[in-house]
């Protein structure tokens, strides 16, 4: 072993302790670094053609990107916040229609001896109601405050990049410099084709998601294809999961309306994920679906949600890493052709 080998084996074994003794820690870094990389895909452009310097470029980027936001949010709340009012409404109906149709069914009758649903009323039931109320606030307090975390580094790094490159350059063998370089060059595209193409993907989604909900006449189609479209940064699972409420409250309306929410979310998906989003991404981030879900199941069952929701990344990550470091580096080999 040679040590320029022996110089990535430590780093990597370092940030496989880090990951063990502190998985949230590089994770939330890990978030700063693609939210840094997302405001210099803008301010780059903007620093070009105005001759503005790159930090005042990207600090200008992230105040429009938080004004923008802010305008959204203020004309959305109204409306939103009434259909979610709605939403939280009907979805008990919902849920006592579906339990009337399990209870008819031996299966069905079953699953519902799972769920114990006599333990909300009684005392025990409301203990653990109550601390289960707790922990949630507990969550989202640590939640806002892992975004302001989030937030702020990744101002720090798209503001000055460069220092951070260099001092993680530093870290290797001298003669690794070159091959270094042009792996950060190669992950840096990457994580950007695959930003693009999961921003132009919710969009997409969330749109043709509304339209069929529109068409079938399904209440509230707005608020239910935007959870749609923002879950659909979580590939896969995402859609799947922002798809429950929208099936739940169709069945209320008539059952053979959920099926045809499930065939509106099964259309759309496919249409994006095998059409659009690869055409947008092109060959900057394909990821393969099989090795994308065993990542999701990986990392959700390692790190929780936090995992699941930057599993597209962190695989396209994997996949710069052992075609560079792995395959070319160590191997000495040439990567397949693609």
């Amino acid at each position: 072993m040679t040590r320029a080998q022996g110089s990535v084996l430590v780093l990597f074994g370092l940030l496989f302790l880090l990951l063990w003794l502190v998985p949230e820690v590089p994770l939330l870094g890990f978030a700063a670094v693609l939210l840094a990389l997302a405001l210099r895909a803008g301010g780059e452009p903007l620093a070009h053609r105005t001759g503005l310097p790159d930090w005042a470029a990207v600090l200008i980027v992230a105040i429009l990107l938080v004004a923008a936001l802010g305008l959204a949010g203020w004309a959305a709340a109204g409306p939103l916040a009434e259909q979610a009012t709605q939403l939280a409404q009907r979805l008990p109906q919902s849920l006592e229609t579906l339990r009337g149709w399990l209870s008819g069914t031996a299966w069905g009758d079953w699953l519902l001896r799972q769920a114990e649903p006599g333990q909300l009323i009684s005392g025990s039931g409301a203990e653990t109601a109550a601390q289960a109320a707790a922990r949630a606030a507990g969550s989202t307090l640590g939640g806002l405050g892992n975004l302001v975390l989030v937030v702020l580094l990744a101002l720090y790094l798209a503001v000055q990049p460069a220092g951070y490159l260099c001092g993680l350059r530093s870290l290797f063998d001298p003669r690794l410099d070159g091959r270094v370089e042009e792996t950060l060059a190669e992950i840096g595209h990457t994580l950007r084709g695959w930003l693009l193409g999961q921003a132009f993907a919710m969009i997409v989604a969330g749109m043709l998601t509304w339209l069929g909900f529109w068409a079938l006449g399904i209440p509230l189609a707005g608020l239910l294809a935007a959870i749609i479209g923002l879950l659909n940064f979580i590939p896969v699972l995402g859609p799947v999961i922002g798809g429950v409420p929208a099936v739940l409250l169709a069945m209320t309306e008539q059952p053979i309306l959920g099926l045809w929410v499930v065939g509106v979310i099964v259309l759309v998906q496919t249409v994006e994920g095998n059409f659009l989003t690869p055409m947008v991404q092109s060959r900057t981030a394909d990821l393969p679906p099989a090795l994308l879900l065993i990542v999701q199941v990986l990392t959700g069952a390692l790190f929780g949600l936090l995992g699941v929701a930057l599993a597209a990344p962190l695989s396209a990550l994997g996949l710069v890493l052992a075609k560079k470091a792995y395959v070319e580096g160590w191997l000495e080999r040439e990567p397949p052709a693609a």
